[in-house]
């Protein structure tokens, strides 16, 4: 059997979503039950997911367990709740699935990726300097990604860990950062930016490597990533999608660096993750995982209409 943690979250229940298209059987390990999920016909099990007695009541040797679940922390403010989560139960379901023989797939970030400064292509990685690592979200997903892949390559632990870029798409439930930029654009007429950019995928996409890394028993590390836009064209995109008339205005970079003070809607975080490299290769995705990604344009205008459905 195949499980899933942290299925009521962005990726999480979109990966659910793929397994119900394919008529793959899984079963959810959740904390709560959530709208993200609640219509879905699907197994689930509530309780404490990092309590090996909780997993040993449902996991058995040989099934698979996806790990979704995780603390996405741009604002600083969960910091206590990343190291409990992102960290020490990362180390505690790696500890579980290393001794009862447990195929583990888990979901990292290219957050967690050291990335050199200028343009050079950003591979999955062998190792992590967390003294490179500026934010303590991402040293947290560094930590226990670090973690897993020693496990791996130890031989200790079957399994993969995906890396997904920016990860947007429908059914964000939460919502993501992501997703409120995306509605925050769609709706203001006035969009002032800072010069930089990001790497941008469906999380459909992601599901569905998921589902693929899980199903057929991929091994290895997979950069989940996608589209590479500037801020301005992320904007410029959103108002073409929407029809709607944009006044995008740009900024130098050395502004960013009072970033938090003249962009109240963005943390320095984000800002950090709009200026740094983000020039994923994603080769070993559509050459092993058969990956086609969704139109950028295709995606901005689901997630448009998703949340303007769901409001």
């Amino acid at each position: 059997m195949i499980y899933i943690t942290g299925a009521t979250g962005h990726i999480g229940n979109n990966t659910l979503r793929a397994f119900i298209q394919e008529k793959t059987p899984c079963e959810l390990l959740l904390r709560k039950i959530s709208p993200a999920i609640e219509d879905l016909n699907v197994t689930y099990h509530i309780g404490d997911i990092f309590s090996h007695e909780f997993l040993d009541q449902h996991l058995k040797p040989n099934d698979t367990l996806i790990h979704c679940a995780g603390v996405i922390d741009l604002t600083k403010r969960l910091r206590n709740e990343s190291d409990l989560v992102n960290i020490e139960g990362t180390y505690k379901i790696v500890d579980y699935c290393t001794l009862h023989q447990i195929r583990l797939v888990y979901v990292s970030s290219v957050d967690a990726i050291n990335k050199p400064k200028n343009t050079d292509p950003i591979l999955e990685p062998t190792f992590f300097d967390l003294s490179k690592i500026k934010s303590h979200y991402a040293k947290s997903k560094a930590l226990g990604t670090a973690y897993v892949l020693d496990k791996l390559n130890q031989g200790l632990l079957e399994g993969a860990i995906v890396y997904p870029a920016a990860v947007i798409g429908p059914h964000d439930y939460k919502p993501s950062a992501a997703g409120k930029e995306i509605m925050k654009a769609y709706r203001k007429p006035i969009l002032p930016y800072i010069k930089g950019g990001y790497n941008f995928i469906d999380v459909r996409d992601v599901a569905k490597a998921i589902y693929h890394v899980s199903v057929y028993s991929m091994d290895g590390s997979y950069i989940l990533a996608a589209h590479e836009h500037t801020i301005k064209e992320f904007y410029q995109t959103i108002a073409k999608v929407s029809n709607r008339s944009k006044l995008i205005i740009g900024f130098p970079r050395f502004i960013a660096k009072f970033g938090a003070i003249f962009f109240k809607d963005i943390s320095n975080v984000m800002i950090d993750a709009i200026l740094e490299n983000y020039h994923y290769v994603n080769d070993r995705m559509v050459q092993l995982l058969k990956i086609n990604p969704i139109p950028f344009k295709e995606t901005v205008r689901d997630t448009i209409e998703w949340f303007n459905q769901n409001k």
